[in-house]
């Protein structure tokens, strides 16, 4: 039997903007530090539609595809992420703030999740929209929740019509990167 390997502990997960055509985007950043245990891919049924007949029997049913989502939260997150996002404003050295002028991530984006393990098993999604939720607690200091809604991808030539892709890490995830 071959050895099982498992695509938990430490991830890097990447973002980029959507390419066209829907395509998984060729330029991606890494997100920062992931706050441990933090990152999950969650499904959600559906909903169904229902023929129901008089007297409230259900006579013919058909299940709706439902959501899925990548949730992720990033300790302290750097400057250049609120800009890659394009939430805010940064100024210049003498005076460094960041002036938040949205939490509203515009545009479709692409998310990859590489998990430790080499020969284990991460994710691709082409497209998504993103939300961006800041938080502070005295435990973990400054933190963002990262909510990625993955959407389906549209029928291009062919290469479209997806959800994601799973694909299996062929390089180690370097332990000393954010």
């Amino acid at each position: 039997m071959a050895k099982k390997i498992m695509a938990w502990s430490k991830c890097k997960i990447e973002i980029g903007k959507t390419g066209d055509n829907d395509a998984m985007a060729s330029n991606l950043t890494d997100v920062g530090v992931i706050l441990n245990q933090s990152s999950t891919l969650t499904a959600e049924e559906g909903d169904r539609m229902q023929a129901i007949a008089t007297g409230g029997e259900i006579v013919a049913e058909e299940p709706q595809e439902g959501t899925l989502v990548l949730e992720t939260t990033i300790i302290e997150p750097t400057p250049e992420l609120i800009d890659l996002l394009e939430l805010g404003v940064t100024y210049d050295e003498r005076n460094p703030a960041h002036v938040i002028k949205t939490h509203v991530v515009n545009d479709n984006w692409s998310v990859k999740v590489t998990p430790k393990n080499e020969g284990a098993w991460g994710i691709e999604a082409p497209k998504c929209n993103i939300s961006y939720i800041p938080a502070w607690s005295e435990e973990n200091g400054n933190q963002a929740v990262l909510r990625f809604s993955i959407l389906k991808t549209t029928e291009i030539s062919g290469n479209g019509n997806y959800w994601y892709k799973r694909v299996k890490n062929q390089s180690v995830v370097n332990p000393n990167q954010g």
